[in-house]
């Protein structure tokens, strides 16, 4: 369903980010390279997770015009990281900022 939307949207899939290393968010990182060559996944140097970029806070992900920053928010598991827009209107948590034990 993810390459669709980006497909729909006619955008150039650069990056597969995840904000930990728990099996439900890094398998479908696999899945998505295996359909377009070229993606890189990125994933925190403190998760220990293989993937193409480990990135630790306050490194900065460029793509277009834009870039994230990120944010190292360990709690959930060591190595997690939330990654901040430029402009600091939107953030990316995944399973990052828990509320009564739910991601």
């Amino acid at each position: 369903r993810d390459l669709t939307i980006v497909d729909e949207l006619g955008l150039k899939l650069k990056y597969v980010i995840n904000t930990h290393a728990h099996a439900d968010h890094v398998t479908g990182s696999g899945e998505i390279k295996r359909k377009r060559k070229g993606v890189q996944s990125i994933i925190s140097t403190a998760s220990t997770a293989a993937a193409d970029v480990h990135v630790t806070g306050g490194d900065k992900i460029e793509f277009g015009s834009r870039h994230l920053t990120v944010r190292n928010t360990p709690g959930h598991t060591a190595g997690c990281v939330t990654y901040v827009l430029d402009d600091e209107t939107r953030c990316f948590t995944g399973d990052a900022l828990m509320i009564r034990g739910c991601g």
